[in-house]
């Protein structure tokens, strides 16, 4: 890399005393909420790093260790386009999922009530309730659906429970055989999201653990929750925008594979173990 890079670690207990500069604000949800890890650096960081570097349009924004994408979607939103590497296949996937704001909201609205209604119908066919109010747990013990033991043994002991993981299990059967490539990724995301979140047992405090048993969840309502969260945020999002956002499933050290010479304007970027995002005015990056 170039002697010419200026490299800035803004401190959150130094410039940024005021813990709230380290929360994510109301105008910070919009793609972001589709699905992020706990400890991301909030997004109004990346809008205040940018307008410090003074980069704009023309610009062209780098993050080597770009997780679930915040840099990059944020850069797109500036109409700033962006590049981001990651290595973790699923977090790939989100980055990827995060920065296309190419599906029609109202035609992913019908797909995904479809896809909805259908898989209701098959827990129906299965005896299975999707309203744990109106259902009893303990009569759902035979004939569920189970993970392959190969799959199974990668999954936290108990952090899902066996109910549930049968509702999700249809519901993903019924977006293969419903799925739309126009929506599929999105669709995916959104049940990840749900997982994560609401429909599994698992815990972040930060470490990831196993918390209180959940023995039934509403899982095909609370996934159509998040699928119009998506919605609704494709509804704001500048659908038509000249910047551009790749993000390549590859390591940080691929960098001179990828990127050409001197293409680089800044990057913004929360390296492995790193407690802070790190910022770089990089022109002249080769």
């Amino acid at each position: 890399m170039s002697s010419t890079i200026k490299t800035v670690i803004k401190e959150p207990l130094g410039e940024y005393r005021n813990w709230d500069a380290n929360k994510v604000q109301n105008d910070d949800s919009a793609a972001h909420r589709w699905y992020r890890f706990v400890l991301s650096f909030p997004p109004h960081l990346v809008r205040d790093y940018l307008d410090d570097f003074g980069v704009r349009n023309s610009g062209l924004v780098l993050d080597p260790f770009c997780g679930t994408g915040t840099t990059i979607v944020e850069s797109k939103k500036l109409g700033i386009s962006g590049i981001g590497l990651e290595a973790l296949p699923m977090v790939h996937f989100a980055s990827c999922v995060k920065t296309d704001w190419s599906p029609s909201p109202n035609a992913l609205t019908e797909h995904a009530q479809r896809v909805a209604d259908k898989a209701l119908c098959r827990l129906k066919v299965d005896n299975v309730e999707d309203v744990p109010f109106f259902s009893n747990p303990s009569k759902f013990t035979n004939g569920l659906r189970t993970l392959p033991p190969e799959v199974a043994k990668i999954l936290l002991r108990n952090s899902i429970s066996p109910l549930l993981l049968h509702k999700v299990l249809v519901l993903l059967n019924v977006l293969e055989e419903e799925q739309d490539k126009r929506f599929l990724a999105h669709e995916r995301l959104a049940l990840a999201k749900a997982l994560v979140d609401d429909i599994s047992n698992l815990h972040f405090g930060p470490e990831v653990g196993v918390g209180k048993c959940k023995d039934d969840a509403p899982v095909v309502a609370i996934w159509l929750s998040r699928v119009n969260a998506i919605v609704e945020d494709l509804r704001q999002l500048p659908r038509k925008n000249s910047a551009t956002a790749q993000v390549f499933l590859a390591d940080a050290r691929q960098i001179p594979e990828i990127l050409e010479p001197e293409s680089v304007d800044a990057v913004i970027t929360s390296p492995p173990n790193g407690r802070e995002p790190a910022l770089s005015l990089s022109k002249g990056l080769g």
